[in-house]
């Protein structure tokens, strides 16, 4: 078999390799039903069958060598190549200063006109649920630079290094902002999910924040995380219905918040509607 075909799959609209190789395979996979993860062991010579799910899960390391492989085998170009290379450095980066030094080698490694939707900088903020969650403590705590009492205050709690990270990258994007008084402040600019970015970029954060559900599902009481689902059938015209009662909702929610002046903590709202089965040909009656 020949190397997958280039896909217009684009390598620079990622900000983690595993996420970019987990489409990269479906899309070769769909044009090819014989590219096979199996194939892909073979390919690049790992031990294993299981190798492929073992790097996208994080189990398995992407060395240099194997970066190189995958890089070759979905047919990148030496710009896509070298991208990924630091996309790899940056996903596998273990402190705060090793992610920040690989941000500044993925900005610098874009090349020009592949800016169509946001900066490695930009895409940043959705990788984490406590940027947003900081972003808006900022606004409502006087802020001194205590990084460590501001990382205590969110729960789960985050370290202080976090919290240092967070607000560096704030000022960076220009959501929050010094004042005159030595304190920081959110900016009036509006951070949403809109559909300049794709969903491979918000899925991070996405991931978390189902994560936060469940964790609050232990951590608090019924009265205060009011949590309930809905198990129905409906027909595609009643389900794309659905979807913009909640986009309604959404957008309600927003508005009320925005004009909310007595803001004393945050919550977290999470959406989700989503297939429960394959489409049923029903029976005629």
């Amino acid at each position: 078999m020949s190397p997958a075909k280039p896909t217009p799959l684009s390598v620079f609209q990622f900000l983690d390799a595993r996420e970019f190789l987990r489409q990269a395979y479906r899309e070769a996979k769909g044009a090819n039903p014989a590219f096979s993860q199996r194939y892909i062991a073979q390919r690049l010579k790992a031990s294993s069958s299981s190798f492929f799910r073992d790097v996208l899960s994080g189990k398995s390391g992407l060395t240099p060598a194997r970066v190189l492989g995958f890089a070759k085998l979905f047919g990148m170009s030496k710009a896509d190549t070298a991208y990924f290379e630091d996309l790899v450095a940056y996903t596998q980066a273990e402190t705060p200063e090793e992610k920040r030094h690989a941000l500044d080698k993925l900005k610098a490694a874009v090349p020009s006109g592949k800016h169509a939707l946001l900066e490695a900088s930009q895409r940043e903020y959705f990788s984490k649920w406590h940027y947003a969650a900081v972003r808006e403590l900022l606004g409502v705590l006087d802020f001194r630079g205590d990084c460590e009492e501001l990382g205590k205050l969110l729960n789960p709690p985050i370290s202080a290094g976090e919290a240092r990270d967070a607000v560096e990258l704030l000022l960076r994007l220009k959501l929050i902002r010094k004042t005159a008084h030595g304190g920081y402040e959110a900016t009036e600019r509006v951070v949403l999910s809109g559909p300049q970015i794709s969903p491979a970029q918000v899925r991070p954060a996405i991931e978390e924040n189902l994560n936060l559900a469940r964790r609050a599902l232990g951590e608090f009481a019924p009265k205060v995380r009011p949590f309930s689902y809905l198990t129905v059938s409906v027909s595609e015209k009643s389900a794309r219905q659905i979807q913009e009662m909640l986009r309604a909702l959404r957008q309600q929610v927003f508005e009320l918040v925005t004009r909310d002046e007595d803001v004393d903590r945050l919550y977290q709202l999470n959406f989700q509607f989503f297939p429960l089965s394959e489409v049923i040909k029903r029976r005629k009656k």
